[in-house]
């Protein structure tokens, strides 16, 4: 009695020319996500999936074979994109709430609590983000609110794309990257030049217990493989401390990276229902 939950980074929704271009990308993201019969899958930079009525979004849900499609239509950036994220559930989930919030949060953040047939009377809590990429500091004030969903007996995942390094992760070369690159990564100047990875101790200092730890698979690289870029784990799922016994069969599927449908791997979860129940 498991349940799956994937999230995978679109890059510009499968389309070229920043999402405005062709889908020269989509039909390979479609059959490969499809292949892993997630239950919940959160995707990033969704870009224009909100135009003629969320046409992309209930597209995706008609291929992928899923019952529903939320889109969280995401702020304007100074580059003038809108990096929307959705979520797309199976017909196992009966959807109790879920809303978006992109006041304090640099592109947005998706939520929504959801019922499982398996597991009556129980709620499970999702946030959905895609951290800022510049700023460190920002960040951590993102994360801030979520560490009340850590709360014992509570039953909570928080996953997406976190733009920052997760714990046990090795320290990347940063000499080796362009300088105009690196303030989004490091700390502040004036203090040792390593990874900025606020945010994630954090969610660890609450009670968050991240997959790929647990896994022993925390060394495991799932994005940044162009060349010139370094290699690092910033696609993430973690777990209150609840809902962390039931975490199984983490996984992360580098398949869109060697096929070229995407410069991030998908990360997945399975979760062992007869634990929770």
């Amino acid at each position: 009695m498991t349940f799956r939950i994937v999230t995978f980074n679109t890059l510009f929704g499968g389309h070229g020319d920043s999402g405005l271009g062709a889908a020269e990308r989509w039909d390979g993201q479609m059959a490969f996500l499809k292949s892993l019969q997630p239950d919940i899958l959160a995707l990033q930079e969704c870009n224009f999936w909100d135009l003629f009525g969320r046409r992309r979004l209930h597209r995706a849900v008609a291929e992928l074979g899923m019952a529903a499609g939320f889109l969280a239509e995401a702020n304007l950036t100074t580059g003038g994109h809108r990096f929307h994220t959705a979520v797309v559930v199976s017909d196992r989930v009966t959807v109790l709430a879920e809303d978006s919030d992109r006041t304090r949060y640099h592109h947005v953040m998706g939520w929504m609590n959801i019922a499982l047939p398996e597991l009556p009377g129980i709620q499970v809590e999702l946030r959905h983000l895609h951290l800022d990429p510049f700023d460190p500091r920002n960040r951590a004030r993102e994360i801030a609110p979520l560490e009340v969903l850590a709360a014992p007996g509570r039953l909570a995942a928080v996953l997406g794309d976190l733009n920052t390094i997760g714990g046990n992760f090795p320290e990347p070369a940063w000499p080796q990257m362009a300088a105009h690159l690196l303030n989004g990564h490091l700390r502040l100047p004036g203090e040792e030049d390593v990874s900025d990875r606020d945010a994630v101790e954090l969610l660890a200092r609450a009670g968050f217990v991240d997959a790929a730890l647990a896994a022993g698979k925390a060394e495991v690289a799932t994005a940044a493989f162009d060349p010139g870029d370094l290699p690092r784990r910033q696609d993430m799922i973690l777990t209150s401390p609840a809902l962390a016994p039931a975490v199984t069969n983490y996984q992360v599927h580098l398949l869109p990276v060697e096929e070229k449908l995407s410069d991030h791997g998908a990360v997945s979860v399975d979760l062992d229902l007869a634990v929770l129940a």
